[in-house]
């Protein structure tokens, strides 16, 4: 019984740990149906965040985000002679995965001792860095050092190349996880989802009104874009440069898009890009003038009728992220901290405890409730029977000595609560070798991994086992009251036996 439910709360440990380890323990996501891996964005700046690691139960909350993409592996070339001629022919390998972006606050505990070969991302600069699993490196012919190329697919815009640097190889030995998750920065994630907005300012290859003109361009978001010049929100996204040096701003950002188009609102943080003109000479705009232009940089273009300076925005997708990851102390605490998590959160957004993400797994994993329980029932009746039996044969080789203690007066209760208690006496040396040979067991393979599993079909490689005071006592005690109850009832055969038939009795 011991090994029994320490095993399998063992493996219930090791493969919640698992679980927990790719996705916490809690995560608060943007409210919604949406129900694949692609991430809704969210404002990083929250109450919450990191409000939430002031709770005793919390260890760690951390941003997080998913892209879905595609692999593409190495070409291999094929040479073959075909009619005389010799042909090549070339085969792409893909593989469908997901990119979860992290920050410099993920928690790498889980991956401490599951790297196989390189290094965890570095967040001491912008980076192409990306951590893989062994199972993708065997499958795409990856190794430490490669680059890999992945294809996202990006609405209206069809797929975009992006080429990682591979420095990191891990094995958690959990195939579900192993087979998709690729980790990289968050930035990545928060670039490829449009979320925010970025503005540009150019000079426009036309004229209009006979005057040069600034664009405004904006990328990201829902792609309804207006553009603030100084009087409002418009539609409006050039800006008829007047003849005087002056210094401009321009706003944008996108909008709600509405059947009507009335009443909406905007949807991201704007974004702010800045131009200076400095006039050297009047100059109309017209083709000729137009072919004089030349874009010095991205940041200076020579006109002929001066220089105009930009300063394009940063973008406000560094303000977003796909949700929160919770990671908290003890497991028994997450019901009740993803309700109080869930009354503290804006209205929309929600809670999703781990196990509700991956009912699978964890209605799995509750199934081994039952078996501990089957086998326990077993155990136990098997040992009832042994004892039962040995009390009947203690009662039978001892009735003449019943006779002669109800001869002299024994009464039935206490010449029964003699071989009740006898009875206990060798159930308590059975469970003291039972406890020793058990509990040995376990530290044996505690310490040793000795007897080893199947990593592929169970996902882990050595048996488990956990040391829990609470299921020993509870064990060695279920057992102690069960034998003494059950016992109750083959002592009454002394009540049946008559003194004088048992003092003849040979």
């Amino acid at each position: 019984m011991l090994i029994t439910v320490s095993v399998i709360t063992g493996f219930q440990d090791g493969i919640r740990s698992k679980v927990i380890g790719f996705g916490s323990h809690i995560q608060i996501t943007k409210n919604g149906l949406n129900s694949s891996m692609e991430s809704s964005p969210i404002l990083i700046d929250q109450d919450f965040y990191p409000k939430l690691e002031e709770r005793e139960e919390v260890k760690k909350i951390q941003p997080f985000g998913y892209k879905p993409a595609i692999l593409q592996a190495f070409r291999d070339s094929v040479s073959f002679n075909l009619n005389q001629k010799d042909t090549a022919r070339s085969s792409l390998d893909i593989l469908g995965v997901v990119f979860k972006g992290i920050d410099e606050h993920y928690d790498w505990s889980f991956f401490e001792d599951k790297m196989k070969a390189g290094r965890v991302i570095n967040f001491d600069s912008l980076n192409n860095e990306v951590m893989i699993s062994e199972q993708i490196s065997n499958l795409m012919g990856y190794k430490v050092g490669d680059k890999c190329d992945a294809f996202f697919i990006r609405d209206n815009s069809g797929p975009k190349k992006q080429k990682f640097d591979i420095v990191g190889i891990y094995n958690s030995g959990f195939e579900e996880f192993d087979k998709k998750l690729i980790f990289t920065q968050l930035n990545h994630i928060q670039k490829l989802n449009d979320w925010g907005v970025q503005t540009f300012l150019t000079l426009a290859d036309t004229c209009i009104n006979g005057k040069f003109a600034l664009k405004g361009i904006t990328t990201g978001g829902t792609k309804s874009y207006q553009y603030d010049w100084g009087l409002g929100y418009q539609r409006e996204e050039f800006y008829v440069l007047s003849p005087v040096s002056q210094d401009l701003k321009l706003i944008s950002t996108d909008f709600e898009i509405t059947p009507l188009d009335t009443r909406r609102k905007a949807v991201s943080i704007p974004d702010t890009a800045y131009a200076s003109i400095r006039y050297t000479t009047k100059c109309e705009c017209n083709e000729e003038t137009l072919s004089e232009v030349y874009y010095a940089s991205s940041e200076e273009i020579t006109t002929p009728f001066g220089v105009v300076e930009i300063k394009n925005g940063r973008g406000t997708h560094h303000l977003y992220t796909g949700g929160f990851e919770v990671i908290i102390h003890d497991w028994k605490d997450l019901e009740k901290l993803n309700e109080i998590i869930y009354e503290e959160i804006p209205y929309d957004l929600k809670t999703t405890p781990i196990t509700e993400m991956h009912r699978d797994i964890f209605a799995w994993l509750d199934l081994l409730d039952m078996n501990i329980l089957i086998v326990i029932v077993l155990i136990l009746i098997v040992s009832l029977i042994n004892m039962i039996t040995s009390l009947l044969v203690l009662i039978l080789e001892k009735t003449n000595m019943i006779g002669i203690l109800k001869a002299i007066g024994g009464r039935n209760q206490t010449i029964r609560r003699i071989f009740i208690f006898n009875a206990l006496f060798l159930l308590s040396r059975g469970l003291l070798w039972g406890n020793i040979v058990g509990l040995g067991l376990l530290l044996f393979q505690h310490f040793t991994g000795f007897f080893t599993l199947n990593a592929e079909v169970y996902s882990l490689d050595t048996v488990p086992v956990n040391f829990n005071l609470l299921h020993i006592l509870l064990i060695n005690g279920l057992t102690i009251i069960v034998c003494f109850f059950i016992l109750i009832i083959p002592s009454f055969l002394v009540t049946k036996i008559n003194p004088i038939k048992a003092i003849r009795f040979d």
